[in-house]
C-alpha cells in the first residue's frame, strides 16, 4: 500500500528569495507506523508521488474484555511518497522509530522551477501541466519561470533571478566583443513584402512562399544590397531583427537574408514574442 506524506499541516519556511523548505509530515489520521527503510538520503531530488521511506503499520492491541479489532499478523507495508518536488534536506526519523500520525518525517526544499520548458521544469522534471493530489485537484506548482528569453523558444521561460544573470553575461559579452545591439526592423527597411505579384516584375531578388497550406503566396524584394549592408555592420554591431510579422514569417526571411545563420542565430524578434502572455496587449 502506499500513501502520500501529508505536508498540508507542516510548517513552510522561506530560507532565500526563491528557497522554501517544507516540513513532510505522516499522514494525519492514519495508525502509527515503523520506519523500516529510508529510500532517499539528504541531498536526494525527490518529485511528486517520489517514495521516501517504507513503513509498517502498527497493529491496534486487543483490548481486555472485547474481541480483537484487528488480527496480530504482520500489516502490508506501506510506501509513503512524497506530494511536492524538490530536494531532501533532513531526514528527521531513525530507522525502527515508531512515527505516531502528524509527526515530521522530512524536510524538503521545494524546486521553485526556475527554467521551464513546454511545461516541463528542467530542475526537477515535473510536468506542471499535469501536477495533481491524490484528490485529482489541480494544485497550483510555485514556479518562478516568467521570463521568455530566447526569442525562437517561446515555450522557454525563466526566473527573474536567471534573467538577471544572463542579462549580465550578455552585457559582459557585448562589453568584450566591443559592440552595441543594432535592432534591425525589416518590413520597409531592408525587405519588402506584398500579396501582389505582377507578371511583368522581375523574379531577380524576389523570394515567393507561403507560409502554410491556404496561405496567400507572399512576394518578398530585398533591397539594393542588404545583404553587403548586413555582413559589413554585422563586425561592428550584434544584430537582432524585428518585425511585426509572425513568428514563422520572422525565420522565413532571416532564411532569405542569413541563410548559414551567421548574422542573426536566434535574435529574431517578432510581433508573437511583443505580446504579454498575461494581459495580452503588445508592448
Amino acid at each position: 500500500m502506499e500513501d502520500p506524506a501529508d505536508s498540508g499541516g507542516g510548517t513552510a519556511v522561506s530560507t532565500g528569495p526563491s528557497m522554501l523548505v517544507t516540513e513532510i509530515r505522516c499522514p494525519a489520521g492514519a495508525r502509527p507506523l515503523r520506519l523500516l527503510e529510508w529510500k532517499v538520503k539528504p541531498g536526494s531530488l525527490v518529485n511528486v508521488d517520489s517514495v521516501l521511506a517504507l513503513c509498517a503499520p502498527i497493529p491496534v492491541e486487543k483490548e481486555a474484555g472485547s474481541e480483537p479489532r484487528e488480527q496480530s499478523n504482520r500489516l502490508p507495508e506501506k510506501k509513503v511518497k512524497s506530494d511536492r518536488a524538490g530536494v531532501v534536506r533532513e531526514l528527521c526519523c531513525q530507522l525502527g522509530q515508531v512515527i505516531s500520525p502528524g509527526a515530521v518525517l522530512a524536510r524538503i526544499e521545494e524546486c521553485s522551477h526556475p527554467i521551464v520548458m513546454k511545461g516541463l521544469c528542467a530542475e526537477c522534471g515535473q510536468d506542471l501541466t499535469q501536477l495533481q493530489n491524490k484528490n485529482g485537484k489541480q494544485q497550483v506548482p510555485i514556479s518562478t519561470a516568467t521570463v521568455s528569453m530566447v526569442h525562437s523558444v517561446p515555450e522557454l521561460m525563466v526566473s527573474s533571478e536567471q534573467a538577471e544573470q544572463l542579462g549580465r553575461e550578455d552585457q559582459q559579452r557585448l562589453h568584450c566583443n566591443r559592440k552595441l545591439v543594432l535592432m534591425v526592423d525589416l518590413d520597409q527597411t531592408l525587405i519588402h513584402t506584398t500579396e501582389q505579384h505582377c507578371q511583368r516584375m522581375s523574379n531577380k531578388g524576389i523570394f515567393h512562399f507561403q507560409l502554410g497550406r491556404g496561405e496567400p503566396m507572399l512576394h518578398t524584394r530585398l533591397r539594393p544590397h542588404c545583404k553587403d549592408f548586413l555582413e559589413k555592420i554585422a563586425k561592428l554591431y550584434e544584430l537582432h531583427v524585428f518585425t511585426f510579422g509572425s513568428r514563422l514569417y520572422a525565420h522565413t526571411i532571416a532564411g532569405f537574408l542569413d541563410p548559414e545563420k551567421k548574422l542573426f542565430s536566434h535574435r529574431i524578434l517578432s510581433r508573437d514574442e511583443c505580446i504579454d502572455p498575461f494581459s495580452k496587449t503588445g508592448i
